[in-house]
């Protein structure tokens, strides 16, 4: 796959992660799913140390309560709000990895 690819050009695998988290410092009593961003080149041992700061908060997805009494719908509403959610947010990544994108190198040459 990568012979496909112009010389110097790599490929960067991305790793999503989120969990049901409490946002009560300015909120008062509120939760949310933060969606997390990461390489998936970063050895794993790195990725579960929190002060590594391997992941990136993109954004907070919502959680919000259904009034609708029958339980099925709710996961399907809830499943339609995510997956219209991370479309939205992930718009450039999925643009990125359409066209390319060229990055700088750690001295800062493109």
């Amino acid at each position: 796959l990568q012979s496909q690819y112009p010389r110097g050009a790599m490929i960067l695998n991305t790793v999503l992660s989120s969990d049901k988290t409490n946002i009560t410092t300015m909120t008062g009593t509120r939760i949310a799913h933060p969606l997390l961003l990461s390489l998936a080149n970063i050895h794993m041992c790195i990725h579960t140390k929190l002060s590594s700061k391997a992941f990136m908060l993109t954004a907070l997805l919502p959680i919000l309560v259904y009034l609708h009494p029958n339980q099925w719908m709710h996961g399907m509403l809830e499943d339609c709000l995510v997956h219209e959610c991370l479309l939205i947010i992930l718009k450039p990544l999925m643009i990125a990895a359409e066209v390319g994108i060229m990055m700088s190198d750690l001295v800062g040459n493109v």
